[in-house]
């Protein structure tokens, strides 16, 4: 019971302590408002942005957008080479600005009306306010994050603690395998269901939408696997050959299955290509 409150304790602490994002208005799309829980940190700041596909934008290249940082009154400013002004404020440029290159030409990178030459498509990226979901659901979807890092780490230790507990005919290792089984298991309920909330929330279009599908039923296999092991491993504690065989069978493809899932996780928040 400890364990419980002291993990709800850790999951409130890490939502609540997320730093407010230094603007108002999105940087990549500068006739937008920001949204606090879409950010990155760049040079020790938290920068926000109205949807996901700005973000990524941004990480791609930030030093194109940072002219376009309208900071709020309280805000520090954005240390960086890129960016122009006083020591003060970052300078804000939702009408008229432009990053000048040497010959003193806007550069085409930025869009001085909001729109970029990109394809910045509102209808997909944003979606409808009235369709928008209430607070607590997309507090919800952003656990998923957290909970997420659990059955990655747990499922995979209990796979390889397992077999060297077949090498080693080791008590000890069985049990360390099958106690890291049963959390990672029942994390990854969790995690797939706080998933499937955030996955209801994203916008993401092209081949993200791919790499959502494929991250989505993907996870959704972990845990039907995870959950098929479960049911298999009290049998097979109690002596059943054929539970045993089945259990082991589920554990060992999820020492596969978790880190595939968890790639196209993480190209969902790096990109397509953040390994290479």
């Amino acid at each position: 019971m400890k364990i419980f409150l002291l993990l709800i304790t850790f999951l409130v602490s890490a939502v609540s302590a997320t730093a407010e994002p230094i603007n108002e208005m999105c940087p990549v799309t500068p006739d937008e408002p920001a949204e606090s829980w879409i950010t990155t940190e760049y040079e020790g700041e938290t920068i926000g942005f109205c949807c996901k596909s700005c973000l990524r934008k941004f990480n791609a290249n930030p030093e194109a957008y940072l002219e376009n940082l309208q900071v709020s009154p309280s805000a520090h400013r954005v240390e960086g080479d890129a960016v122009h002004g006083d020591s003060a404020n970052v300078k804000a440029s939702g009408e008229d600005s432009h990053r000048a290159d040497g010959h003193g030409h806007a550069d085409e990178s930025v869009s001085t009306t909001g729109e970029e030459s990109e394809g910045h498509d509102h209808s997909t990226d944003h979606g409808s306010e009235d369709g928008a979901s209430p607070n607590w659901l997309v507090l919800l979807g952003k656990l998923h994050v957290l909970a997420v890092h659990l059955p990655i780490a747990l499922l995979p230790l209990a796979g390889v603690l397992e077999g060297l507990g077949m090498m080693r005919k080791s008590p000890a290792l069985f049990f360390a395998a099958r106690t890291n089984f049963v959390v990672g298991s029942i994390m990854a309920i969790i995690a797939a269901s706080l998933g499937w909330i955030a996955a209801g929330q994203s916008n993401y279009s092209g081949d993200l939408a791919d790499i959502l599908f494929l991250h989505r039923w993907l996870g959704v296999s972990v845990t039907a696997f995870a959950a098929l092991g479960l049911a298999m491993l009290l049998p097979a504690v109690r002596g059943h050959a054929g539970a045993l065989r089945f259990y082991r069978i589920i554990i060992f493809l999820l020492v596969l299955l978790v880190p595939v899932a968890a790639h196209f996780g993480g190209s969902l928040i790096y990109g397509i290509d953040y390994l290479f």
